[in-house]
């Protein structure tokens, strides 16, 4: 059985309606699930998935790496919402990019292929 790919990305969070806002709001990504305790978030072809409880507050344990059609404009965009997003930067293996994380400390990624 061949493997398609990643099926969602999880992680715990400890407020799931400031988390549901952070993703909804910031990230501007399509609420899908929305129940009490679940936030479920379609980013293009992408599932992620937000859940209250398990990791304790500000300890993380995520990081995902995004990859987006325009780095330098989605960079933009969020630093025009107000999020806190790391410097854009080029690396040697083709990949141009920005970190962020998330209120519970869940890191992120914004990238894009760049020819070398």
């Amino acid at each position: 059985m061949p493997i398609q790919g990643i099926f969602y990305v999880y992680a715990s969070v400890s407020d799931i309606a400031r988390a549901k806002k952070f993703y909804r709001e910031t990230l501007g990504w399509r609420l899908e699930t929305d129940t009490p305790d679940v936030g479920g978030f379609w980013f293009g072809n992408g599932y992620f998935i937000a859940q209250q409880g398990g990791a304790p507050h500000g300890s993380g344990g995520t990081y995902v790496t995004v990859r987006v059609d325009d780095v330098a404009a989605e960079h933009v965009q969020l630093r025009a919402r107000g999020l806190a997003v790391g410097e854009l930067r080029d690396f040697p293996w083709g990949e141009r990019s920005f970190r962020f994380s998330d209120p519970d400390g869940n890191g992120w990624s914004y990238a894009q292929h760049v020819e070398r």
